[in-house]
């Protein structure tokens, strides 16, 4: 009986009938014991493939399709890696600006700002009354920089992934209210941040 959550690429080979018998009847075997987040994964795999069964798409470019690939394993393979440094949390408008403490659940919004190898990055979340928040963004980027990539993660489960633009400017509508980390990388340089969207 598997315990661990299957990955969001797992879920897909599934869905697509790529895995292997065994490995097929445990991650069948989780799905049926109805773990929300693995359930969510795949209603929305679901969609997509319904929704894109209706706009014919020309095949990619090879280099395309490469780079995409090599950001969705890093994005779902780095997570025991040593190479990432941790964030640290400079404000948190719902505590009064202390880093620490248990937050204000008072106020409408989320403000955090944090320092990082990157360097500075701030972030807005703002609800949208349907258990999901909008989050809005800056990295504070060198002048020659095309942009940080960033992944939004909860319970370890990849939930979005986005590109900023070369000023550092980032925006997520949508986002699940568990989300409870971003990572963020830029060449060899990766970060992770732990959040906390609740409002």
């Amino acid at each position: 009986m598997r315990t661990v959550r299957p990955t969001f690429t797992e879920l897909v080979d599934w869905l697509d009938g790529r895995l292997g018998t065994g490995e097929a009847e445990a991650v069948a075997s989780f799905v049926a014991e109805g773990d929300p987040l693995t359930l969510e994964s795949v209603e929305w795999i679901l969609a997509f493939v319904d929704g894109a069964s209706s706009m014919p798409l020309e095949q990619p470019p090879p280099e395309l399709g490469g780079r995409l690939r090599g950001i969705f394993d890093r994005l779902h393979g780095a997570r025991r890696d040593r190479d990432w440094s941790d964030a640290t949390l400079l404000y948190d408008a719902r505590s009064g600006g202390a880093p620490s403490g248990e937050p204000s659940r008072a106020g409408r919004g989320v403000h955090r700002a944090f320092e990082s190898e990157l360097g500075r990055f701030v972030l807005d979340a703002t609800t949208t009354g349907r258990g999901e928040v909008d989050v809005e963004g800056l990295v504070l980027l060198p002048a020659d920089s095309w942009g940080v990539d960033l992944a939004f993660l909860a319970s370890g489960t990849l939930r979005r992934a986005l590109h900023s633009a070369r000023d550092g400017r980032f925006r997520a509508r949508g986002l699940p209210v568990e989300v409870d980390e971003l990572w963020l990388t830029s060449g060899s340089t990766r970060v992770r941040a732990v959040l906390d969207l609740r409002l």
